[in-house]
Order: C-alpha cells, then sequence, then structure tokens
C-alpha cells in the first residue's frame, strides 16, 4: 500500500500526436493532427497538480488546476484572446485541500455552471461551484463528511442534463483499507447533496483500489462509474451501472483481461467516454506484464457487455505508460498519456487519434504532441467541434494546445469523378493560386492551424482547368495553414505555408 506522503512523489511521464490512414467512398486520404503551439496556462509559482480543462456554453475555454506541498491551493483561469488570464485562486472557505499532482481535484461543466470538487482527509469532500462562467465562486458546500476513523479521497465530478453535480469518491479507512467508491448526487444544483450509494458495490469482491482516481459519464438516467477495483489485490478495472440517476447501481462488468495481480496502489485511474448511442470506451494502465502499458475497451451500456481490448505499443520498448486521457465524439477519438524512457527524467505525451472508432485507436504507431523532452505530465483532453482541447503539465509548469484534424492528400492517385483541386503556390506569398480538377459549384476556405477561418471565397460554378488567383490579406501572418474546399458533396484538404 501507498502512504499519502508516496502519492505526491514524482509520476511517469509522456504523450503524443497519432496520425491514421482511411478510405473515402472514391479515394484514400490521410487524416492528421495539426498542434498549435504551446499557450502557457501558468508558472510553476501557482502550481500544476491535477489539472482539468472544460468548455462553456459560450465557448470559451476554462482551467482549474492545484498547487500541492505545505501551502495548497486551488487555481482557475479562462482562456481570453488567445491567453489565459492570471490565475485566480478559488477560496476555500478555511478549508485546506489535499491536492496531489495526479488527482485531488476534479471539474465538471454544464452551460455556465462550473462545478470544483476537492478533498480534505479530516472534514471530506466539498464542491466550488460557479453559474456565471468563473466570474464568481460560491463558498464550498460539503458533499459528504465521512465519520471518524474514515476518509474520503480522488472525487470526480460530473454533471446531469439539468446542470446537477455527481460526486464519486474514495470512502476508506484512515489506514487506507476497506476501501469503496461512493458516488453522491445533487437535485439542486450543487446547493446540497443526498446521502450516498456505493457505486461500486456491484463488482467481485468487496473493496477497491485504494488511491486510484476514478471518473463518471452521464447520459439521461444513465450514470456509468469506471474505477479500479481491489478483489484481493486482483486490480482489474470495472464499469458500474445506474439507471436511476446515481440513486442505485444496479450491475458491474469487468472490462480488463490484464488481470494485474498487486499488493499496492498503481495510483493511475481509468477514464471512460460515451462514443455512440450505446457504446462506451475505457482506457487505463496495467502493469500486468511487468510494465506499464495502455490500454482500452469497449462495453455496451445497455447490456453491459464487454466488446473488445486492445493495447497501444510504447514508441519506446523500455518506455512506461501512464495516466491516460481520452476525447471524442462518435467515431473520432483520442487517447492522450504520458511515456518515459526519453532520456534521464524525461517523459513525452503521446496521442492516438482514429476517425474509424476505438477500433482505429490502435491500428497505427502513435505520435508525439510535442517531441522535446520536459517531464510532461497529468494530460487532460477533451473535443469539440473538430478541435482537441489538451492541457498537460510540463517541466512543473501548465501548457495548453489544440490540434486540429485536417485531411491530407495521400499518394493514391486520384479518379476522374473527384472534385479536386491542386495547388500551384505551396508555399506562397500574397495570394492563393489554384488550378480546378473538375467543373461544378464550389467554395474554398482557408484555416488557421487553430481551425480559425482566416479567409474565405464561395467561387460558385467553375469550369475544369480554370486557373484562380486568391489574393491573401496582409494581415495573414506567416505559417501553417489549411486549404479546405467544399465541392459536390465532399470535401478536399491541402496543407498550405505561407511566407
Amino acid at each position: 500500500m501507498l502512504t499519502k506522503a508516496l502519492l505526491q512523489q514524482p509520476r511517469l511521464a509522456a504523450a503524443a500526436m497519432f496520425v491514421a490512414l482511411f478510405t473515402l467512398p472514391i479515394t484514400a486520404q490521410t487524416t492528421d493532427v495539426v498542434w498549435s503551439e504551446p499557450i502557457p496556462v501558468a508558472t510553476s509559482t501557482f502550481g500544476s497538480s491535477s489539472p482539468k480543462i472544460g468548455q462553456l456554453a459560450s465557448g470559451e475555454i476554462v482551467a482549474v488546476w492545484g498547487k500541492s506541498g505545505s501551502s495548497p491551493k486551488i487555481y482557475f483561469s479562462r482562456l481570453v484572446n488567445d491567453s489565459f488570464e492570471v490565475p485566480l485562486q478559488l477560496s476555500t472557505g478555511g478549508i485546506t485541500p489535499d491536492i496531489y499532482g495526479f488527482g485531488g481535484l476534479g471539474m465538471a461543466v454544464s452551460g455556465n455552471k462550473i462545478f470544483v470538487v476537492f478533498e480534505n482527509f479530516d472534514s471530506g469532500v466539498h464542491v466550488l461551484r460557479s453559474e456565471d462562467g468563473g466570474q464568481t465562486f460560491l463558498p464550498p458546500v460539503s458533499v459528504f463528511d465521512p465519520p471518524a476513523g474514515d476518509w474520503t479521497t480522488l472525487a470526480s465530478v460530473a454533471a446531469d442534463g439539468q446542470g446537477n453535480p455527481i460526486v464519486s469518491v474514495i470512502r476508506e479507512l484512515a489506514t487506507e483499507t476497506e476501501a469503496r467508491y461512493i458516488v453522491v448526487r445533487s437535485t439542486d444544483g450543487g446547493a446540497s447533496f443526498l446521502p450516498p450509494v456505493i457505486g461500486s458495490e456491484p463488482a467481485d469482491g468487496e473493496y477497491v483500489c485504494e488511491c486510484c482516481p476514478s471518473e463518471m459519464v452521464v447520459a439521461g438516467d444513465s450514470v456509468w462509474l469506471v474505477f479500479r477495483n481491489n478483489n484481493d489485490n486482483l486490480r482489474d478495472i470495472w464499469v458500474s451501472r445506474s439507471t436511476d440517476a446515481a440513486a442505485s447501481f444496479d450491475m458491474a462488468t469487468d472490462v480488463d483481461d490484464t488481470d494485474w495481480m498487486v499488493n499496492a496502489c498503481p495510483i493511475s485511474g481509468p477514464r471512460l467516454k460515451k462514443i455512440g448511442n450505446d457504446s462506451l470506451l475505457a482506457v487505463w494502465m496495467s502493469g500486468a506484464t511487468g510494465q506499464g502499458r495502455i490500454y482500452g475497451a469497449t462495453l455496451h451500456g445497455g447490456t453491459m457487455e464487454k466488446g473488445w481490448q486492445f493495447g497501444f505499443t510504447p514508441t519506446n520498448a523500455s518506455g512506461l505508460q501512464s495516466f491516460p486521457s481520452i476525447a471524442g465524439n462518435g467515431d473520432t477519438l483520442c487517447v492522450v498519456w504520458e511515456e518515459s524512457g526519453f532520456g534521464a527524467n524525461a517523459g513525452e505525451m503521446l496521442f492516438s487519434f482514429s476517425i474509424t472508432g476505438a477500433a482505429g485507436l490502435a491500428a497505427y504507431p502513435p505520435g508525439f504532441v510535442e517531441q522535446a523532452p520536459g517531464n510532461q505530465k497529468y494530460p487532460d483532453i477533451f473535443f469539440d467541434d473538430g478541435i482537441f482541447h489538451l492541457i498537460y503539465q510540463t517541466g512543473g509548469a501548465l501548457a495548453y494546445r489544440r490540434g486540429v484534424m485536417a485531411i491530407i492528400n495521400s499518394s493514391v492517385e486520384k479518379t476522374p469523378q473527384l472534385p479536386d483541386f491542386e495547388l500551384l503556390s505551396n508555399p506562397t506569398t500574397g495570394f492563393v493560386l489554384v488550378k480546378m480538377n473538375e467543373p461544378g459549384q464550389a467554395n474554398l476556405a482557408l484555416f488557421s492551424s487553430t481551425g480559425q477561418v482566416v479567409a474565405q471565397w464561395p467561387l460558385g460554378a467553375v469550369s475544369a482547368g480554370a486557373i484562380l488567383k486568391l489574393p491573401l490579406s496582409t494581415g495573414i501572418p506567416a505559417g501553417l495553414y489549411f486549404l479546405k474546399m467544399e465541392k459536390g458533396g465532399l470535401v478536399w484538404t491541402e496543407k498550405l505555408v505561407v511566407h
């Protein structure tokens, strides 16, 4: 068993980008993820523990994280005009939060409501909430105050469709034994909380991992809780289900075939994502092979039947993988994780991407978010409107990046039926020179690497072989862009470098 002091030691590190091939009905192309340059979130002065990222209804990006150590604090910031505001220290009402590099904080966003959950060993678990998009935060509300001799630790929070927070947290003895995951829900927007239920109860055995965070997914009245179990040191990953908005949990499924037997707490917790009407995808770390490896498994949310399990090949055979995070929508998915083995005390962040659902995630080698070893750790990622939003610790500070999907021409010969174009000026300065290969109605747009539209040309009808000279604004800075054509119900995209 690991003590709370050991929980604050540096952990494994790494992560990155993934390139996948796929086939359209007409031709093969390559889907790539292009990452923006890192945007600083906070320097090490403000800490960098347990970072979480989310998005308000307005589209504004928000982040919360902690500063661990002798004077722990919780900070919040918003991304405004492509830079993060000076971090705001959140008042915890005199309660000292217990924060670790990998956990101790959780955040959920619902519309313009923000819920931040934190713990204190002596006074239990609490929620801070904002109802105005982070402009102000209300005093902390007690979620659960354990009886003397018990602890609550490593809470996570999700929000239901009515903007009510649901909290999962480990309840255990102060000796870090006899751990269970309890789930506590609110029906009044977080002003108060109902008595807890044991979310892990349907799993085999009586107890769970004593220091691994959990996560929840909420859809209507269904709530799924993913956690690491501890059935006499068999520390498999389980998903437990509620069909009555977390009032009770009726069944659970072991989604992990690795059967890792270990008499110690792995610390790295699982993550869960709903990937379709009835499908869920869990990702986690297991050391069953003797080395930390990331795995994924699908699950039918209604029947709770496990689908198939797969693993992610490490970039370095001796590297250790840990702390995965998952994001996506439908068949567009990504998993990001830490991976060590890139030099002394250095780890990187790796990224696996798919537009063909879970099946595509492990089909190709992963790539790098930032191929510059710097002890990159603790990623958290979400996906919205074609953009991945990633926050992570790097060298003791926090950074944010956008990952934009782009369709890049492959070397496959184009068919005459494909409505495509050719770039005749690449790199270019001042204009874009395009040759149209097929006639028809067409529209062209230029996107930055962060997904912003910087120029649009509604061309209307064009003829085959036409050469168009499209002016670029003098205000467009040099860099990498994507020229996208929509024509005949299809989309064709080319990378474009502007000097």
